[in-house]
């Protein structure tokens, strides 16, 4: 079994950091460029990615409170009740909730996304300090 001594261990400490101290910095080369330029490509591919997501989904809720709409519509013809009109009142109430809802989803993501654009590129390589 190897036993230091607290002389022997502050010296292998010492030599340590010379030898640290010693070596030459690490520069960036051309693969730490590239891997730099690829993580900025990435970042800004996800990020159209997300707009194209954000979209996407207000289109969604567009279409559904459209749907709603058509019912609320057709509703009377189709429903031969005595209270059809409430129940087209109700179709359209639901329809205006649902494209409100989408309308401020979509201005609140897009104001995140766009906070959130200006760490794009910011971010460094750990490895390479």
């Amino acid at each position: 079994m190897i036993s230091l001594s607290k002389i022997d261990f502050a010296r292998l400490l010492k030599f340590r950091r010379k030898v640290k101290e010693n070596e030459p910095s690490v520069r960036p080369n051309k693969v730490v460029e590239t891997l730099k330029k690829d993580l900025i490509l990435r970042e800004q591919l996800a990020l159209q990615r997300t707009i194209l997501a954000n979209q996407s989904t207000f289109l969604a809720f567009l279409r559904t409170s459209m749907y709603f709409s058509i019912v609320a519509l057709s509703a009377r013809n189709l429903l031969q009740i005595e209270n059809s009109l409430l129940v087209e009142i109700i179709f359209f109430i639901i329809s205006g909730f649902i494209l409100l809802f989408g309308i401020i989803n979509f201005f609140r993501h897009k104001r995140m996304i766009k906070n959130n654009r200006k760490h794009i590129g910011d971010y460094q390589l750990q490895y390479h300090e």
